[in-house]
């Protein structure tokens, strides 16, 4: 389910133009796209009934905290709307919260009848990156997108005028789309045709390059490294010497999920488990299971069974 579905209230974007390549509904699409990535990130197990498995971490995403609640019949729920409050030694640690659903409402105590499961150590959200990478997305998108139109370009049109720059529009529009378009040139109007410089591939690839590099640092902020590029020259162990700092960030967010959830298990008997899908040590660097090239094969056949 898209955000502006989710919480309407939050994110409501409207469409700014009839194209759909326009920045704001390009930008829409991949707030959503880039939201979709760490929702893989990891499968948590042992849940209530009354919990879908997506939801604690959806939340926490776009508010950086889950709301995990007991309702008044027993059983728990991810509450999406809430605020925390209550003094403390510290700025960031609450005593209570309040909560909202389209059925329930009410105010619940931290450790007792509520637990938060953080996004990461400082309960921030995901959003605000999201947000960044988007526009920065969206941008490439229309850059490739005008590109690829004026490789079609071999003229600019010269009129004199209104009533002749609306039929230049509306010629203009449908080449845009695609379509095959005849420009009307009523009562010699004097539409003139300059003629423009031969075009080139070279910046079309460098635009799809340059998007696909935001793309990849984007993953890589949230411990997932897109490809293994090698570059001229490079080593393979060059080439995978970033991944520990790659697994810093998933690593301390896989750590508080776990670490809260085993305090939801402690105080109700649960055991919520939570499995992170990139692989990493006990140092946070990458673990690789693939057999090294000329290794001996360990396959535990007795050795008089094999094949001499």
């Amino acid at each position: 389910m898209f955000i502006k579905n989710y919480l309407p209230e939050l994110y409501n974007y409207t469409r700014k133009s009839k194209f759909i390549m326009t920045f704001g509904p390009s930008y829409t699409y991949w707030v959503e796209t880039l939201l979709e990535y760490p929702i893989r990130l990891f499968d948590i197990e042992g849940l209530p009934d009354t919990i879908p498995e997506h939801e604690p971490d959806l939340i926490s995403y776009i508010r950086g905290y889950a709301p995990i609640v007991k309702l008044s019949d027993g059983s728990w729920i991810a509450a999406a709307e809430s605020n925390m409050f209550g003094l403390t030694d510290y700025y960031d640690l609450f005593t209570s919260l309040n909560f909202t659903t389209p059925l329930h409402f009410g105010k619940r105590t931290i450790g007792k009848t509520a637990f938060v499961i953080r996004n990461n150590s400082l309960k921030n959200s995901l959003m605000p990156k999201i947000e960044r990478y988007a526009a920065m997305l969206s941008h490439t998108d229309i850059s490739l997108i005008c590109e690829l139109v004026n490789l079609r370009e071999s003229d600019v049109m010269e009129v004199l005028a209104k009533n002749q720059k609306a039929g230049a529009e509306a010629y203009l529009a449908d080449r845009y789309e695609g379509k095959i378009a005849t420009l009307v040139n009523q009562g010699f109007s004097m539409i003139r045709h300059n003629f423009t410089a031969q075009k080139s591939q070279h910046e079309n690839s460098h635009i799809w390059t340059l998007r696909s590099n935001i793309l990849a640092a984007y993953l890589e902020e949230i411990g997932i490294k897109k490809t293994n590029d090698k570059r001229e020259r490079e080593i393979v162990s060059e080439v995978m010497a970033d991944n520990p700092m790659l697994k810093l960030n998933i690593r301390d967010m896989h750590k508080c999920r776990q670490h809260d959830w085993d305090l939801f298990n402690e105080r109700t008997g649960y055991n919520v488990k939570v499995l992170c899908n990139v692989d990493y040590d006990e140092d946070g660097t990458v673990q690789d299971n693939r057999a090294i090239e000329g290794g001996e094969s360990d396959d535990q056949t007795d050795p008089a069974q094999r094949d001499v």
